[in-house]
């Protein structure tokens, strides 16, 4: 049995992210996942500059990653043919970049296997988990088993590890469904927007991810998401993805199946475990809110097990600081996306897009989206009566 200083179980954007600072730290880290990379994986691909700024502070070179995308200056809202931009100014100041997931993970992962404290497992999964004197035991499919100080799970919203620990979970009622799909072409005029079409009880969310390829992804209610086996639905909602986004293309391979989104919530610690990314909360999939808070949420736990693991501070209250500072980032940024999907979901989104979009909520969308050095910096965008309203 190998032991490390910290057990990572999920190698996507929170956990090789998180794996990287442990080990630029000195920490001996194993990062495990039971997926083999490059793989697809189901997003709306939109990367804000706060989740940039965060990534730079980490020290990660995501300069061919950057360059592979597009850049987004807006977001903007179709419904009934009549467009609201939230998320912009006169200036048209950059908000984020569109980039190919695939593409991200890889870099993240591969940045994190080069250091000599890592030890990356991939394509095999966790069989076991289990709590002992000196951490914690992680049994792999393989046969081997690992111990580590300390267990990070990163392994997304469904969570096995989670379940495995017997860790609570939390869902929302009328979790969202759907289809996404990449297309490869051309665009003709690129506007640097991220779309979203609201049509026939679908959300269709439309980003730019690169020079030729669009990420289109429709999100509805689960009884609204199996009339998507209508290949003729499906032709119409993408020709007019294509056409709000000045695109010619046609869709690469098979579409990848979503949900459900928007409903977990485990919190981001429980007992001696730390949550991260998806595992401690699935947002809903607004402006590429979810990764933003997943590589936050990275940041932080790294800040709090590095003294622990390398200077002997105690690891109770530090984790518990942990807990604390993610979850009041947690609650701006559930407000948003929340307060947002509300307002795109709600049956008098006909008046409220209007009135909105001329008021308050452009300004709360652009805090979200811009290079702050932290989270604190915009998170009072949010005050307590706007998260209310947005029942968090």
């Amino acid at each position: 049995m190998r032991s490390y200083d910290v057990v990572i179980v999920g190698a996507s954007v929170s956990g090789a992210s998180l794996a990287a600072c442990l080990g630029k730290a000195g920490l001996a880290v194993a990062l495990v996942d039971k997926a083999s990379f490059p793989r697809r994986k189901a997003c709306g691909e939109g990367l804000s500059n706060v989740a940039l700024a965060a990534l730079g502070r980490m020290g990660f070179e995501m300069g061919d990653v950057v360059d592979s995308g597009l850049p987004y200056y807006a977001y903007r809202i179709d419904l009934e043919g009549r467009s609201h931009e939230f998320a912009t100014g006169r200036e048209r100041r950059l908000r984020g970049i569109g980039m190919q997931r695939t593409l991200l993970d890889q870099a993240l992962l591969d940045q994190a296997s080069r250091l000599p404290a890592v030890s990356s497992i991939c394509g095999v999964a966790v069989s076991g988990v289990r709590e002992d004197p000196e951490g914690y035991v992680v049994s792999l499919s393989t046969g081997q088993t690992l111990r580590g100080r300390h267990l990070v799970l990163a392994d997304g919203a469904s969570s096995p590890c989670g379940r495995m620990l017997g860790i609570p979970v939390h869902r929302k009622a009328n979790p969202l469904w759907g289809m996404s799909f990449i297309l490869e072409g051309s665009f003709s005029r690129f506007a640097g927007e991220v779309v979203v079409i609201l049509k026939e009880g679908f959300e269709v969310n439309c980003t730019p991810v690169s020079p030729s390829r669009l990420n289109v992804t429709f999100l509805a209610k689960r009884e609204k998401v199996r009339a998507l086996q209508d290949p003729r639905l499906r032709a119409r909602l993408l020709a007019e993805a294509k056409e709000k986004s000045c695109f010619t293309g046609q869709a690469m391979g098979k579409p990848l199946q979503v949900g459900p989104v928007g409903t977990a919530r485990r919190g981001y610690a429980h007992g001696s475990v730390m949550l991260v990314g998806d595992a401690a909360e699935n947002l809903d999939p607004i402006a590429g809110m979810g990764m933003t808070h997943g590589i936050l949420m990275a940041e932080m736990a790294a800040e709090s097990l590095i003294p622990v693991c390398r200077d002997g501070v105690e690891s109770g209250p530090s984790l518990a600081r942990y807990a604390g500072r993610a979850g009041r980032m947690g609650r701006s940024y559930r407000g948003f996306t929340r307060l947002t999907a509300s307002v795109l979901r709600s049956p008098a989104r006909r008046v409220l897009l209007p009135a909105l979009s001329a008021t308050f909520l452009p300004g709360v969308i652009r805090s979200s989206l811009d290079e702050d050095s932290t989270w604190e910096s915009h998170a009072p965008a949010f005050p307590k009566r706007i998260l209310s309203l947005a029942g968090v």
